[in-house]
C-alpha cells in the first residue's frame, strides 16, 4: 500500500511542501511511493477555454 502524503500548503509566496516527510531520521531521503495510472487506458479531459464555443465544436484531451 502506498503511504498517504500530506498535502501541501498555499500561501502568498506559492504552494509550500513539507519537505521532512521525504527524510528519514538521519536526514536522507527516503523512497516515496507514486501511483500511476495504467499505461494501457486513455484519459479524457474537456479542453480549458471553450466556455462560447458551440458544444459539437468543443474538443477533449486525451491523456495516456
Amino acid at each position: 500500500m502506498a503511504k498517504k502524503i500530506k498535502k501541501t500548503s498555499r500561501s502568498a509566496y506559492g504552494t509550500q511542501v513539507d519537505h521532512s516527510q521525504f527524510l528519514n531520521s538521519d536526514g536522507y531521503s527516503q523512497a516515496v511511493e507514486v501511483e500511476m495510472t495504467n499505461p494501457q487506458e486513455t484519459q479524457l479531459e474537456q479542453v480549458g477555454g471553450q466556455k462560447a464555443m458551440l458544444p459539437d465544436k468543443k474538443r477533449k484531451a486525451k491523456w495516456y
